[in-house]
């Protein structure tokens, strides 16, 4: 089967010829009809996993149907469609490949109202995205302001957290407005035409930032209310937290139970997936070095 991998970490990554591999007990053997890119797959290219194993299929989301299913597996046949994370960066295992073993737990059938190739953009962010709706649901928050907002977690959290009842301020530059808007956002804010603290009022509830540093998470303090929350997914927050408000850095857990829930979010129409650029796998190195340089708008689907 053709494969992205790559030889040792900082290498190039090149399509080359993999052995299919088999499903062991609790996997499933998953044709890929396109895998999803993730900021963290080149990460892992970097050496944000230490342990990993070489030559490394490239790739943790991806969509496409059942092969053939290993032992002890519960409620998947050949045939099914499905949509879930792929990579086992400890055994070389990952989603920019033809063929590709998942464990049932991190598989769940894909949404019925969407393509194959829209569903692989889904997991990784679409998971962290409710993880984070999730937390900032649990406070009661009236009032969000979502920073990074047109990135693949930000439109998946504007979206969910909007069919909550939630009011969803968004940060974007002003020709993504409009998207904006039609996701759900009630108010959007020009990051690029000034500071976000001097444009947001009344003050929020709540924050997700999905962008910022430790500098530019402080200059946000003036727009959450006293004791609201800020939530950082990359690690901005520093030892010791912020002054005034609850502020957390946020690993995301992944689930069969949250691939469920987002496929009946998208099947209800609370959700869409917003693509940004679909590519071959042939193209997929490039389309790696852009993410790695901030060049890449939207997520990014590989097309197996």
């Amino acid at each position: 089967m053709r494969a992205v991998t790559v030889t040792g970490f900082g290498a190039e990554p090149e399509v080359t010829d993999q052995p299919v591999p088999a499903p062991g007990p609790g996997e499933v053997l998953v044709r890929l009809t396109a895998a999803g890119l993730n900021p963290f797959d080149w990460k892992v290219i970097d050496g944000i996993v230490p342990d990993a194993r070489f030559p490394l299929i490239i790739g943790t989301d991806g969509a496409g149907t059942v092969e053939r299913v290993g032992a002890d597996v519960a409620g998947f046949q050949p045939g099914d469609a499905v949509f879930g994370q792929f990579a086992k960066v400890e055994e070389g295992r990952g989603s920019y490949a033809e063929l590709a073993v998942a464990s049932q737990d991190a598989i769940a059938a894909a949404p019925r109202t969407v393509a194959l190739s829209e569903a692989a953009a889904v997991p990784t962010a679409g998971m962290t995205a409710l993880n984070l709706v999730d937390r900032v649901a649990a406070t009661g928050a009236g009032r969000l302001l979502v920073v990074g907002a047109t990135g693949g977690v930000g439109t998946f959290a504007t979206q969910l957290a909007s069919a909550r009842g939630i009011a969803v301020v968004a940060t974007a530059a002003k020709d993504k407005a409009d998207l904006m808007h039609a996701l759900g956002a009630m108010e959007v804010v020009d990051h690029t035409a000034g500071p976000i603290a001097g444009q947001v009022d009344p003050p929020v509830d709540a924050v997700i930032d999905l962008a910022s540093d430790t500098d530019r998470l402080r200059a946000l303090l003036p727009v959450i209310r006293p004791g609201g929350m800020i939530l950082s997914p990359v690690f901005a927050v520093p030892d010791g937290g912020l002054p005034g408000v609850e502020a957390a850095n946020f690993s995301s857990a992944a689930s069969a139970d949250l691939l469920e829930r987002l496929a009946r979010e998208i099947d209800a129409g609370h959700v869409r997936v917003v693509i940004g650029d679909t590519v071959t796998l042939s193209q997929a190195p490039g389309a790696l070095a852009r993410s790695r340089a901030g060049r890449a708008r939207g997520k990014t689907v590989i097309v197996i």
